[in-house]
């Protein structure tokens, strides 16, 4: 549109428009395959750059073709923006194609074999490349960290610098340049990216910690890979597929495997074998706590809340706030939250410098208010499936005290039968968890169904359970009916199932560390630590203490 009418384009593609692309490329077409049909030695094309090899009579044919032929297109050649490059490095001819009339800098230019670069990647010489990844990778790099810690929703930050430009500039170079040609600055690429998630978290890491940063978050990690440890996987696997795209036959470099393996199989094997690797380490040094929580890490589901977009798409759900989102993180990677050990302030118990114990004491109510937070969560992903969920329902073992299992109740399940689900929520670092193999699958079968099956036997209800620990970890019982409730909550919402339910895991996760989180910071924030209550402080003392946390933590 125009102040006076309508624009109406008479060539070129939509711009926006997403099949733009591939229209213009089947508008091309005909013309790539009338250069091929001049036999060069390559001619490859991604939209409208072309490269193309051949001898100097050849290509003085493709320049007239594409003068010729172009225009009816809509494709009007630059010559400034063309070059020509000779592969014989001792070659020092100026460039075969004049155009007369058109000054120097409206030319075709010359570009020497040493500095050859194509679509963004560097194809000359050695220092040609490593000057050309520095100036376009760190130059560009520092910058944006600067800006991103002194971001201050601590969330976003670390979101946006996983995903951010530099990440993907990194990825480019990893998957189209070998390491041994920008070794130097992928080292200083991982230098600067791990100071900056310091800075962010503000925290300084120790090796381990380090190395479980840069872990995927599947397996406990933030997600920070190191260019220097995968970039061999990601050029290997781009190589065999573009060989593959191509059906051409080509020498394979030095370093390349024979076999293909996709980079994110070659990365996650690495990454496994890191983890194996710092769990070996947590025993061989007796720390059965460190090699519990990294071995819970691995759970599916447990890192949800580190990859959620932190947005308001689904409410406020995703989104944690920088203190109790720093929380989250230093529970998950074994940080210290206490410089010593300190008394709970509500029950006077020990608190590890990890907090463990806030996460377990029973005191002021956080364990209801955590295990409602969930309930509530589930209830209302239910409803969204129009699954008619009831919450807290009453009678389905009768009257006796204690014997309310249906926190969530869908009341038409299977066979006419109703669904009585029991939350939970333990943790797997306590003393009675810390050698159980999988604590959430062990609660709900001694602390639940060994309490409620055989009352459930000749019942209209059917007794599930779902049970989550604090590092995210849920029972394999729990995940089917969630799964289950979420493909009725996508179908019925119309959303598209895979998106809608990474999204409702996400929700899940955040809202079982936003609880864990506060937990720790409602029994830690602000106490000095050598500045203990005494085990006979009054009732007085202790609310008084608990009310300045909470005042620090608002």
């Amino acid at each position: 549109m125009t102040t006076s009418g309508r624009s109406i384009p008479t060539c070129g593609v939509q711009q926006g428009d997403p099949l733009g692309p591939l229209y213009f490329c089947c508008g091309i077409n005909g013309l790539v395959n009338e250069i091929l049909a001049l036999n060069p030695v390559y001619n490859k094309w991604y939209m409208d750059d072309g490269g193309i090899i051949g001898d100097v009579e050849l290509l003085r044919k493709v320049w007239k073709l594409l003068l010729e032929r172009g225009p009816e297109m809509g494709l009007e050649l630059n010559p400034s923006k063309c070059e020509w490059s000779w592969l014989d490095p001792n070659c020092e001819a100026p460039c075969p194609i004049r155009l007369e009339g058109v000054p120097e800098k409206d030319q075709v230019k010359l570009v020497p074999h040493s500095k050859i670069e194509m679509l963004g990647v560097p194809l000359g010489s050695k220092d040609f490349t490593s000057d050309y990844v520095k100036e376009d990778l760190l130059t560009r790099l520092l910058p944006m960290l600067e800006r991103l810690e002194a971001f201050e929703d601590t969330q976003a930050a670390i979101y946006l610098l996983r995903v951010s430009f530099s990440i993907v500039r990194a990825t480019h170079y990893m998957r189209t340049t070998p390491l041994d040609q920008w070794k130097e600055h992928a080292v200083a690429f991982d230098t600067n990216l791990k100071s900056s998630v310091e800075n962010i978290l503000a925290v300084k890491m120790t090796a381990p910690v380090r190395k479980q940063t840069s872990l995927t978050p599947k397996l406990g990690g933030l997600g920070f890979r190191r260019t220097v440890d995968h970039a061999n996987f990601a050029y290997s696997a781009s190589w065999h597929e573009a060989l593959l795209t191509s059906r051409e036959q080509w020498d394979r470099p030095d370093g390349v495997p024979e076999e293909y393996k996709p980079q994110s199989v070659a990365s996650f094997e690495f990454d496994e074998a890191v983890h194996a690797e710092l769990v070996r380490e947590m025993e061989a040094a007796d720390k059965p706590r460190e090699s519990q929580r990294l071995q819970r890490l691995a759970q599916p589901h447990a890192g949800s809340f580190v990859t959620a977009l932190p947005s308001r798409h689904d409410g406020f759900d995703t989104i944690l706030k920088p203190r109790t989102f720093r929380t989250a993180v230093y529970y998950r990677l074994g940080i210290p939250i206490l410089d010593q050990e300190t008394s709970c302030p509500l029950c006077m118990q020990t608190i590890n410098i990890y907090g463990d114990h806030a996460t377990c004491c029973s005191k002021s109510g956080d364990l209801i208010v955590r295990h409602n937070a969930l309930r509530n969560l589930v209830e209302s992903i239910a409803r969204d499936g129009l699954l008619s969920p009831v919450l807290e329902k009453k009678g389905i073992l009768g009257s006796a005290p204690g014997r309310r299992p249906g926190d969530v109740t869908i009341p038409l399940w299977e066979e006419d039968r109703a669904l009585a689900l029991d939350i939970a929520v333990t943790s797997p670092l306590n003393d009675t968890n810390l050698r159980s193999k999988s604590p959430c699958e062990e609660y709900a079968k001694s602390r639940k169904h060994a309490k409620y099956d055989k009352d459930f036997k000749e019942s209209d209800h059917i007794f599930g359970t779902i049970v989550w620990e604090t590092l995210g970890a849920v029972n394999s019982e729990g995940e089917s009916y969630l799964r289950q409730i979420m493909r009725f909550s996508s179908v019925r919402q119309n959303h598209e199932h895979s998106s809608y339910c990474g999204r409702m895991w996400a929700r899940l996760s955040c809202c079982l560390q936003r609880e864990v989180a506060k937990q720790l910071i409602q029994r830690t924030a602000g106490q000095k630590y050598h500045d203990k209550l005494p085990k006979n402080a009054s009732a007085e003392d202790v609310a008084a203490r608990v009310k300045a946390r909470v005042e620090i933590d608002n």
